[in-house]
């Protein structure tokens, strides 16, 4: 079997039945709803899963269901609030104009996710962001509160890793994965080239892989732009940095 048929024959058994359950937490005294899978044997690493501007969406809980099942607990954390999910266009670049216009407030949201993931999961999180939540991730890493929360990695998939501030990664961040569409014009990738020209003056390992002729979000089955040869290599790519991040990494992907 291809590595493109695995992984579509385990897209069809996760979306048969969710392995995990939702679970709430509190946020800046916010109620907010995740959602957690965890592996069915002892887990190699806990990964935290920031979703799309739409927010928690049965797509990061398939892709949680796909991460327990290779051998990681899996938390998908909420940065909107139980029962707020954007239902429109509109409300989905309100969200975003929120996140990134209250900085405290976005820092409180992903304290709150982290400490959740690593209490239901375990104290080795990796972070996984999507498009906005992408941008998020990198937040956590540029502002320095991964490190001081201990995160191991983080990991964008058609994030913002640039920072329209200025501000350089600092030295001493975890390991960094990028996948990113070549013709993503949302966010272009000419952001990426400045990103790892900045970190190549940092210590930081970083692994960035451009995928030809790919858009927004290609690695996201069930949006416009997806691609299903792309979205097997990107995460067979994404399974080889977790094992290199967790290295009792269970072989299955």
């Amino acid at each position: 079997m291809t590595r493109i048929a695995a992984l579509m024959a385990l897209l069809a058994a996760t979306s048969m039945a969710e392995a995990g359950e939702p679970v709430t937490y509190d946020a800046n005294g916010i109620t907010m709803e995740g959602y957690f899978a965890e592996a069915a044997q002892p887990a190699a690493g806990t990964i935290m899963i920031l979703p799309t501007c739409k927010g928690v969406s049965d797509y990061e809980k398939d892709r949680a269901d796909m991460l327990a099942r290779a051998g990681y607990d899996a938390f998908v954390g909420d940065l909107h609030g139980q029962g707020q999910l954007p239902r429109s266009l509109e409300e989905m670049q309100a969200a975003y104009s929120a996140i990134w216009t209250e900085q405290e407030r976005l820092h409180g949201m992903l304290q709150a996710a982290a400490t959740k993931a690593m209490r239901l999961g375990g104290q080795d999180v990796v972070v996984l962001g999507y498009s906005m939540d992408g941008g998020a991730a990198m937040e956590l890493a540029r502002s320095g509160l991964g490190m001081e929360l201990g995160v191991d990695g983080y990991a964008v998939f058609s994030g913002r890793v640039s920072d329209p501030a200025g501000r350089m990664i600092p030295d001493g961040t975890a390991p960094i994965f990028v996948a990113h569409g070549e013709m993503d014009q949302r966010l272009p990738v000419s952001g990426l080239i400045n990103f790892q020209n900045n970190l190549d003056f940092t210590d930081v390992d970083y692994e960035v892989n451009v995928y030809p002729g790919k858009k927004h979000l290609f690695s996201a089955f069930g949006f416009p732009n997806y691609d299903e040869a792309a979205d097997a290599e990107s995460w067979q790519a994404l399974m080889g940095f977790l094992s290199r991040v967790f290295p009792t990494a269970a072989s299955e992907s």
